[in-house]
């Protein structure tokens, strides 16, 4: 019975590992492998566990040493990664049984080794620790998400929790050696329990730091891309309003040759000349110099990505809206509207501004296959790492409250188009 209780609480550990692991990395193999895999793994250290009489340095180190293995063989994890996390579960699951240990030992008022010869005993204290093992485990995963390649852990990291292993194993080796207290135990138990927390709260920490410099440093660049698209969008117009000029002045002399020509074959070809400087002029004639660069500009992409670009942005301007606001508003929304109808069957993108009450309204329609995935009223970023994208219509709504502006979104199944409708309290008396 004793064996069997070994083997069996090897085996929900194997279980406690699976949900870990895979709940921060994809799967390498098949469901039914991965149990197998674990399965041998995980019942060889049990075996070895009753060979040797439960030696604690020997069942820690082989514990790491499987949880490594399990976690390489089935999931898509880093191996740096899979021997942090493996030494991260070796502490939790270390300081909890000695915490489940010393508990029962003085509860029942037996000796600290009483488990060893306690069936009961045994399995209680089983239980209890692969219990709060589960839920720490599935709490840690939380935090964690799925596997972040960008995240990188340093070396000296490594270190602490290998010496918090060697720590608790010490404390638990004087636990059984010596004749302690109550008190003394309650006390140990606080130590392994606090050094528990401790690591579990650096890992967690030091993990949401991290992130935290990836979001920073995304926004960084974006705001150099915004100063470099409001540079380029500067550039743009002066050499739009170059072009328009010759274009314009070109076309007065040829209207004047054209005056003074009797040659109908010429008079054709000055036609046909005069027609084509008209696509130099701007495609877009709103009053506002940086809605029209920002409107040609798309209209432009969209002919190389073969999207159908309409607009109507003359019932307003936004004249009054900054340059460098316009930037982040229009190109974001218009950004994310031209990926999405790349991608669909229709491929269209329209634009259109209005005058609603108060309101100044920019609404962007776009074609869209699948509906935006979303969680709750918020629209979540289709890209691998969420961490650091979808930040496009948080920076539109940062931008809108200096306007009293709001935006929305929904999404027609029948038409399969996305709507964005942005609204601005108008300036404009």
């Amino acid at each position: 019975m004793y064996n069997f209780a070994i083997c069996f609480t090897y085996f929900i550990e194997m279980l406690i590992s699976y949900s870990f692991f895979s709940l921060i990395g994809e799967k390498k193999l098949k469901v039914p492998i991965c149990f197998f895999v674990g399965t041998v793994l995980f019942l060889s250290g049990a075996l070895f566990d009753i060979i040797l009489s439960n030696t604690l340095w020997f069942n820690a180190l082989y514990f790491t040493i499987i949880n490594i293995a399990f976690s390489i063989l089935c999931f898509s994890i880093k191996v740096t990664r899979c021997i942090f996390y493996s030494i991260l579960l070796n502490i939790i699951q270390t300081a909890l049984e000695f915490v489940a240990i010393n508990l029962i030992s003085i509860v029942t008022n037996t000796d600290i080794t009483a488990y060893n010869k306690s069936f009961p005993l045994l399995m209680l204290g089983a239980i209890i620790s692969k219990t709060l093992y589960l839920f720490t485990c599935i709490i840690l995963a939380r935090f964690i998400k799925k596997e972040k390649t960008n995240i990188k852990f340093p070396i000296v990291l490594y270190m602490y929790p290998v010496l918090a292993i060697i720590t608790l194993l010490i404390i638990l080796y004087m636990c059984t050696q010596f004749e302690l207290s109550n008190i003394y135990q309650l006390i140990l138990s606080g130590v392994a329990f606090a050094i528990f927390i401790s690591i579990v709260l650096l890992f967690i920490f030091y993990q949401k730091s991290i992130e935290k410099e990836n979001i920073i440093f995304v926004l960084k660049n974006q705001i150099e891309k915004q100063d470099m698209d409001i540079n380029y969008y500067n550039i743009l117009e002066k050499q739009n309003e170059d072009l328009r000029i010759y274009a314009h002045d070109t076309k007065n002399h040829l209207n004047a040759i054209h005056n003074l020509n009797t040659n109908p074959e010429i008079d054709e070809y000055l036609n046909k000349m005069i027609s084509n400087l008209k696509c130099y002029s701007s495609v877009c004639h709103s009053g506002n110099h940086m809605l029209d660069v920002i409107i040609s500009k798309y209209v432009t992409e969209c002919k190389m990505k073969n999207i159908n670009f309409s607009f109507d942005v003359y019932i307003t301007n936004l004249k009054y809206v900054k340059n460098n606001d316009l930037v982040t508003i229009l190109s974001n929304a218009l950004d994310n509207a031209i990926e999405s109808a790349e991608q669909s069957s229709i491929k269209t993108v329209s634009i259109a501004t209005d005058h609603i009450n108060t309101y100044d309204v920019i609404t962007i329609v776009n074609s869209c296959d699948n509906p935006p995935k979303t969680k709750g009223n918020d629209l979540v970023t289709t890209k691998k790492d969420s961490s650091i994208h979808g930040l496009g219509i948080k920076s539109i709504q940062k931008v809108l409250k200096q306007y009293n502006g709001d935006c929305q979104w929904e999404y027609d199944k029948n038409s399969k188009e996305f709507t964005l409708m942005i609204s601005l309290l108008s300036q404009i008396k």
